[in-house]
């Protein structure tokens, strides 16, 4: 038997493991099996942003038709651990781009110099380098901005779909975006983050590619989602 948890990101997949999985089990919201046996073997595989990266052995502790199944690891789970250490460690900074003219360092010494108005006047106009932290910056406000850099790239925005940091509104504005709604990457990606807001998730469902709706019918996500993937599914 083997059982899927699906995670919209790193972050969301850390808050699991430390309240579930380092204390010996998760539950899978909005999972099914069928003629599962109470303490069965089954293999549990873990998607973090529609891609596998971990396979863990475990038992089936219960299932609560409608609502989910909780599996349990009777031994450390090895593979989950190493994850969970794996994405704890801190992400190397991207290259700056052809022409961005400043390294991620001497971008990151800028941004600190400036005033919150300064940061929003620059993200319009900021380098890959300097879009790549302040899309990452506490101040959310300054999110929204940095889309409406004419310099951003695909590449950022589908990077910037997959962050649960983003402020929501940035979220919306490339959910509505005339290209980038469009985009099947993108659109998966948003689908996935638990801060799109829902309606925008909802809309962009059916633009999402047929193994990223199989895959999200069969998570961990917001249960919402998971029931509308299972619909489209059904559908088809």
């Amino acid at each position: 038997m083997r059982l899927v948890a699906e995670f919209g990101s790193p972050e969301e997949y850390l808050a699991a493991y430390e309240e579930e999985i380092s204390v010996g089990g998760l539950f899978l919201k909005g999972a099914s099996v069928e003629g599962g046996a109470a303490m069965s073997e089954c293999t549990l595989a873990v998607l973090i942003g529609g891609e596998e990266v971990a396979e863990e052995n475990a038992k089936l502790a219960f299932v609560t038709p409608g609502i989910g199944v909780a599996v349990v690891f009777l031994a450390p789970p090895a593979a989950l651990d190493e994850l969970a250490a794996r994405l704890r460690e801190p992400e190397p900074e991207p290259e700056a781009g052809a022409g961005d003219g400043v390294q991620q360092n001497s971008a990151r010494q800028l941004l600190a110099q400036l005033s919150p108005s300064q940061k929003m006047s620059l993200a319009l106009k900021a380098g890959r380098a300097e879009r790549h932290h302040l899309l990452r910056d506490n101040n959310k406000v300054l999110h929204a901005y940095v889309l409406r850099n004419p310099h951003l790239g695909l590449d950022e925005v589908q990077a910037a779909a997959k962050l649960n940091s983003l402020s929501p509104e940035a979220l919306k504005a490339i959910g509505d975006h005339p290209e980038w709604g469009q985009n099947s990457v993108i659109c998966a990606a948003l689908v996935r983050n638990p801060k799109t807001p829902m309606a925008i998730a909802l809309r962009l469902l059916p633009r999402v590619p047929l193994n990223d709706l199989r895959a999200i019918a069969k998570g961990a996500g917001r249960q919402q989602i998971v029931l509308a993937a299972r619909k489209l599914l059904a559908a088809r």
